[in-house]
């Protein structure tokens, strides 16, 4: 669901963002002459890596990566790798719904709460993201005419959150 990437691309971003902190600074500034060169360049060392190897550096990032440690990687990689995950799965014509478990959508809430307002920073209204059960978290445009209230499952609001409105699973009603 990310347009004009493939599993391939969304692997190595995930090496390169979880392993290659020097390239890494160049997704965030790909205009800047030296930056975005030297991504590109390790971008393209990446995606001539076999695919094999490519998912190997994914789930075994380095040993300096802050991915490797545990409380670092659930901050840092729950909610990445779930909509990374969502990307793909959504992306396929067959895709069905999955049930996730009460701690699964409590940590993916606690995501939410974590990375919420700086998502939902670029909307032009008012915005509260409310999963029943977990609460509300709150972003947008404060001083707006009008709230949009998204209800859904954790999962789902995170999806919303992530700029994945059209797939994600949730009601919105305005105030």
């Amino acid at each position: 669901m990310c347009e004009g990437w493939n599993a391939r691309d969304l692997a190595v971003h995930l090496v390169i963002r979880d392993g290659r902190p020097d390239a890494a600074v160049g997704i965030f500034a790909p205009k800047v002459p030296v930056l975005g060169s030297h991504f590109k360049t390790v971008e393209n060392k990446y995606n001539d890596m076999p695919w094999e190897e490519l998912v190997d550096l994914v789930e075994r990032p380095p040993l300096y990566s802050p991915g490797r440690w545990s409380p670092v990687d659930k901050r840092m990689n729950t909610g990445e790798f779930f909509v990374h995950h969502e990307d793909v799965r959504r992306a396929q014509p067959q895709w069905h719904a999955r049930q996730l478990l009460h701690d699964e959508q409590k940590d993916l809430w606690n995501i939410l709460k974590l990375m919420g307002p700086a998502l939902l920073r670029k909307e032009s209204n008012s915005v509260v993201l409310l999963a029943n059960g977990f609460g509300a978290v709150r972003g947008g445009k404060r001083s707006a005419r009008h709230v949009d209230l998204v209800r859904g499952e954790p999962s789902e609001l995170l999806l919303w959150a992530f700029g994945r409105q059209e797939q994600a699973d949730v009601d919105i009603t305005q105030e």
